[in-house]
């Protein structure tokens, strides 16, 4: 099907769930959404037209010529319409704001205007500008990504944690709640937080997890586990692990009588949930429990 058969679809709001997937891949419906987001954005001015022409006869209207102004309320609701396109219109070319993201279960590849490709995993957000890529390669991550930069200026990863600052490299970045997590695997990687600012060479790592900062050797190879399906832990929080299984598996995990914060090392499938369960939670001799409504309890030793 061609970009504009699923243009006019959209518009009718005729697409099934497989179309709509492929259709939100392409520039075409890019375009579209941040053009609709550009015109939620607008919001006329509160104005009484009846009242200020009255305002107006007063001052220039001799008393007793009075005349109807019942044609012009419709005329102005038309010009006030075509002001708020127009003007959505020209916010949507000076402000060419680009954001994909992904769901739960969920990654997607994005290629960036200088070829450069980023992975985005379950959960995530990626921003940047398009138009003014060749003056600044900078982008705003929430969430996780795996990043293959073209070598070049300097191209930055913005997040809530911290920045990342690279010339050409291939490096993954968290950006969680409570957990930020950076691991160059090619090149070198400068990360900057209020704290402090690092540099990173391959196999190393710097992580942010409750407030604690470490840098640390990974063990890795060419790429993150994730993009493969498959979560890999050195050390980490075990409530971190758990928030990473409820991303993967869209469902909502409940913990009893059990420390959240004891570390965990090793890895979970994404494609086989009794398996994945069974890795992370027997190593810390863990029941669990399918419940309805997608919870899954884990329950420790003290029932």
């Amino acid at each position: 099907m061609e970009n504009k058969a699923y243009v006019k679809k959209w518009l009718e709001g005729k697409l099934d769930a497989d179309e709509k997937k492929v259709f939100e891949q392409t520039d075409e419906y890019r375009s579209l959404e941040r053009l609709s987001k550009s015109l939620m954005q607008f919001k006329a001015p509160e104005y009484d037209v009846h009242a200020e022409y009255e305002r107006l006869q007063t001052r220039s209207t001799p008393q007793g010529n009075v005349v109807s102004i019942n044609w012009l309320s419709p005329l102005l609701k038309i010009a006030a319409t075509v002001i708020l396109m127009v003007g959505g219109y020209f916010l949507f070319l000076y402000n060419p704001h680009t954001t994909i993201e992904t769901l739960a279960a969920e990654k997607t590849e994005i290629t960036l205007p200088d070829a450069s490709s980023v992975t985005l995993n379950a959960f995530s957000q990626l921003s940047f500008y398009e138009k003014k890529w060749n003056e600044k390669r900078e982008v705003t991550l929430e969430g996780e990504a795996f990043f293959k930069v073209s070598k070049g200026s300097r191209f930055d990863v913005q997040t809530s944690s911290g920045r990342v600052s690279v010339l050409g490299t291939k490096f993954n970045v968290i950006n969680r709640k409570d957990y930020y997590e950076v691991v160059c695997y090619e090149g070198s990687v400068q990360v900057q937080t209020a704290q402090q600012a690092v540099t990173l060479l391959p196999k190393q790592m710097f992580r942010i997890a409750g407030g604690t900062a470490t840098q640390e050797t990974a063990p890795i190879s060419n790429a993150p586990a994730w993009i493969a399906s498959e979560s890999s832990f050195q050390s980490v929080p075990f409530i971190f692990v758990v928030r990473e299984f409820e991303r993967q598996y869209n469902v909502t995990v409940i913990i009893r009588n059990a420390d959240v914060n004891q570390p965990f090392t090793g890895t979970f499938t994404h494609t086989d949930r009794t398996l994945a369960l069974k890795s992370i939670t027997i190593p810390f001799n863990l029941s669990y429990q399918i419940g309805e409504d997608k919870k899954i309890i884990f329950t420790g030793g003290n029932k």
